[in-house]
Order: structure tokens, then C-alpha cells, then sequence
């Protein structure tokens, strides 16, 4: 029989605009309730790849596709701010008062943007390893080579990414060993060894490529909505918002968590040493503790 705490729990709901919103859950049914943001590329199944730990942690961990991802319906044209009225009626949908929200990589930004719009309904929040605004000088300081290309290239209009978003895609699905090789030959010490983790290794390629069921649409609008302006003013989030960051990421580098800690009025740092952008893995523990604390 299966271990009911590492279950996973799937399901998806209607939105106003008649779209499907796909999501996962994991840990415990009668947790504090955590919704995750997952990064880009990303889809409902990113998560540690031990669901007990979850369980233990006391969280409840909601997990949405977003548009044009999994199992959710893409959505033309779509900005940072709709993503908290999604989530938002996803909260609804799931009766969910209050609740913390948790953003990793690219979906950091949707974090703060939740964290801005939805105010009161948030516990707190945590941008884990989260891209800051590229709209700032010395916003890709830090960036390794390939990924400030990324980041350039994201820029491009959007039928002109395309073709190439979708021939990488289609290299990735052929071969997702070979890509995760690739990822590993551009990390950190620490990012290699948590990717050597056969679960985690499993875990990653399995998020990835459910990100792409659909095709990239929902992964080509995600890359222009990272890079172009947010929308809203970092001064005027009121919840307390947790920073995760470290020295040996080259993909979202410190300076980024230090930009959002010099904007955002209530924020609680967590600057570490060594570590990657993978080290979400290693700190799972510690960062869910600090969202499902009470008080």
C-alpha cells in the first residue's frame, strides 16, 4: 500500500474567464496551507521529492500549473498580475481563508505580485532564489554567460523566440539526461552534488517535462513576462516576505534578493553561503518551517 503522506493529490478548477487551473497537492491535508510558484520551466510537480517531509512540516503544499503549463489552459497575452486573481480564486475554490505563498526562480515575481495584490489574505511569503526587476542597472550583474543570454534572448518579440524555444524544447524532451547534464556542467559544486540525488534528479526531469505537454506557448509568454516591467511598486507590499538566496547561484545571484530587501518594507533575509540555485532541495525544511509558523 502506498504511504498516504507521500501521496500526491491532483485536481483543477474552473476560473471566471472559463479557463482550467491544474494543480497539485502534497504533505498534510490538514496543514497550513502554502501555495507554490513553481519556476521556469515548471508545472505542478515541483516539490521536494519527499513528500513526508511536507507531511512532517505540518504544510499543506498547493501547487498550480500556470497558464500554458501541465494541465492548465494557456492564456494569450497574460502579465504578472493576473496571476493573483488566479490565485486568488483558486484559494476560493479551495476554501482557503488565508494562506502563505512560496515562489522559486521565476516564480518568485508572482510571489511578490500576490504578496502585493492579495494583502491580508497572505500569512507571509517566501521568494526563493526569485528573479528581481530587469528593468534596473546591473539588473544580470553576476548572471552566468548562458543564462544572461537567456535573458536577452527572452526580450526578443515572442513569434521570433518561438521556433527556438520549441527546438530546445524538443532536444530536452529527446534526451532529458543529456539536458540534465547540461545543467549540471554550468552549476555550482553544491548544485551538482543535490543533482546527483537520484530523486531530486528524477523529481526535476519529471517537473520539466510536464511543463511542455502542451508545447512552449505558456514557457515562451513566462520569459517575456520575466523580463518587462512588473507593474507595481515593491514599496507597497505589506506582508512579511522571506529572502532565499546564495553565493554560488549564477542563475538568480544575490544581488537580485539584495535589490528586492532594499524595496520591499518587511523583509526577513536568509543570505547564505556556498549553495546554487538548487538549493531550495537542502533548505526545504528551514523554508517551509518559516511560512507555516504561526504568529
Amino acid at each position: 500500500m502506498r504511504n498516504p503522506m507521500s501521496s500526491l493529490r491532483e485536481g483543477s478548477v474552473h476560473l471566471r474567464d472559463g479557463r482550467r487551473l491544474a494543480f497539485a497537492e502534497s504533505g498534510d491535508p490538514s496543514g497550513a496551507p502554502v501555495i507554490f510558484l513553481h519556476g521556469n520551466p515548471g508545472s505542478r510537480y515541483m516539490r521536494h521529492p519527499d513528500d513526508s517531509l511536507t507531511h512532517r512540516l505540518g504544510v499543506r503544499l498547493i501547487t498550480p500549473d500556470r497558464p500554458g503549463y501541465g494541465h492548465s489552459d494557456y492564456q494569450p497575452e497574460r502579465t504578472l498580475l493576473d496571476c493573483p486573481s488566479d490565485i486568488e480564486q483558486l484559494a476560493n475554490m479551495l476554501g482557503l481563508a488565508r494562506f502563505a505563498v512560496f515562489g522559486v526562480s521565476a516564480g518568485g515575481p508572482y510571489a511578490a505580485a500576490c504578496a502585493w495584490r492579495l494583502g491580508e489574505r497572505i500569512t507571509r511569503a517566501a521568494i526563493v532564489s526569485g528573479a528581481a526587476p530587469f528593468d534596473r542597472p546591473g539588473a544580470t550583474k553576476g548572471v552566468n554567460r548562458d543564462y544572461r543570454n537567456a535573458y536577452s534572448m527572452a526580450a526578443w518579440p515572442e513569434w521570433l523566440l518561438h521556433p527556438i524555444m520549441a527546438l530546445h524544447d524538443r532536444s530536452v524532451r529527446g534526451n532529458p539526461h543529456k539536458a540534465l547534464a547540461g545543467v549540471m556542467a554550468h552549476s555550482s559544486a553544491d548544485d551538482r552534488a543535490v543533482l546527483s540525488d537520484p530523486a531530486i534528479a528524477d523529481q526535476v526531469q519529471g517537473w520539466r517535462l510536464e511543463a511542455t505537454r502542451q508545447g512552449v506557448r505558456g514557457m515562451r509568454r513566462e520569459a517575456h513576462i520575466l523580463v518587462s516591467p512588473w507593474g507595481f511598486r515593491l514599496e507597497e507590499i505589506r506582508p512579511e516576505v522571506h529572502l532565499w538566496y546564495w553565493e554560488g547561484d549564477s542563475i538568480v545571484p544575490p544581488q537580485m534578493g539584495h535589490y528586492l530587501a532594499s524595496r520591499i518594507p518587511r523583509t526577513v533575509p536568509h543570505f547564505l553561503p556556498r549553495g546554487g540555485h538548487f538549493s531550495i532541495f537542502t533548505s526545504w525544511k528551514d523554508i517551509l518551517t518559516s511560512l507555516a509558523r504561526t504568529g
